[in-house]
């Protein structure tokens, strides 16, 4: 998996994340947003920037958001201890594309080779909302790539 390094200005400090407990898994609920756009959404609300780790394209492409290592902005009361994710698209009314679906896993695998007893779960596991859609394919999603023996 190729994981393209994006570069942000932030407006603020960021500090560390004390803990990984969870990677909490979002949409934009956009059909079309780039990690810049997210970006500078972020930034308008007051925020130091992207607040979300990772972003996953529709066409597979995986950038970095916030330092991996930081804090994010993603998951009210639980941004201390989790990672986010956000895949581009608003899966309350589209698909996700199949090349979309493998980075989601690819990328899974990479975090959990990083932070092993962390959780996989839905922004709606913490928060009111139906993010990340009814038509996110977490079960595929949140298992990574399964390795055969």
């Amino acid at each position: 998996m190729n994981i393209i390094q994006k570069n942000y200005t932030w407006s603020g400090y960021l500090s560390k994340r004390p803990e990984t407990n969870f990677i909490i898994l979002h949409h934009t609920a956009s059909s079309k947003c780039s990690p810049d756009d997210i970006h500078k959404i972020h930034l308008s609300n007051g925020w130091a920037g992207i607040g979300y780790h990772f972003y996953v394209r529709k066409d597979g492409s995986v950038c970095t958001g916030r330092p991996i290592d930081m804090l994010g902005a993603h998951t009210s009361n639980y941004n201390s201890q989790a990672i986010g994710i956000c895949f581009e698209g608003n899966f309350e009314k589209e698909k996700m594309t199949d090349i979309q679906i493998k980075a989601g896993q690819e990328l899974i695998t990479y975090l959990k080779g990083i932070y092993p007893k962390a959780e996989v779960k839905k922004h709606k596991d913490f928060n009111a909302t139906v993010c990340p859609g009814k038509n996110f394919e977490f079960d595929i999603i949140s298992k990574g790539v399964i390795i055969a023996p």
